[in-house]
């Protein structure tokens, strides 16, 4: 009997270890208003937001980039994760992080030689595995539990989430365009 009391501790003291509490934000995720979120400040000498304006507007996957202040807004389309870029094999990367598109709405705050980018309204489609997103939906029905008050466990591993906040940096953080050198200086 002793025995089998000693079992039933070390085992519910082993399964409260093992149990992590509900997060809402992972890496630049986060849970805001019942929506999932990537927020990211950077920083950056010298930027303004004309100077983002014309960055944002060479890239083939940003429309509309409007500039109200210190502040650039855009929409995205989509962005697809390039997960060997990023050295993760194809059998331990989620259909979803292979197969996906990412579209949204992003907002890039400039201040004192930093911006902060928040991308909301992320929409996804592509191949969830159980299921296959034809027509963009909320990635928030996807990502988060609970009624979008937390994020889901499933999705909070680098090969998912991590995978995408690193596709996200890649593909939107702002660096400066070169200026064209004259052809005598190769």
């Amino acid at each position: 009997m002793r025995g089998i009391f000693c079992f039933l501790i070390l085992a519910s003291v082993s399964f409260f270890a093992q149990a992590q509490p509900p997060t809402t934000a992972y890496g630049n995720f986060k849970v805001v208003d019942q929506e999932i979120i990537y927020q990211k400040v950077f920083v950056q000498d010298s930027v303004t937001a004309e100077k983002m304006a014309a960055f944002y507007k060479a890239l083939p996957y940003v429309a509309n980039v409007t500039v109200s202040g210190d502040e650039v807004s855009f929409d995205v389309n989509d962005i697809t994760v390039d997960y060997k870029k990023f050295q993760f094999a194809q059998v331990a990367t989620p259909p979803i992080i292979q197969t996906g598109k990412y579209s949204g709405k992003v907002t890039a705050a400039v201040k004192d030689g930093k911006y902060r980018l928040t991308f909301r309204t992320l929409m996804v489609t592509g191949n969830i595995g159980y299921k296959n997103i034809s027509e963009k939906d909320r990635l928030t029905n996807y990502a988060t539990k609970n009624s979008a008050t937390i994020l889901s466990p499933d999705w909070c591993k680098p090969n998912t989430l991590g995978l995408l906040d690193k596709a996200f940096t890649d593909k939107l953080q702002y660096t400066e365009l070169q200026k064209k050198k004259d052809s005598d200086d190769w």
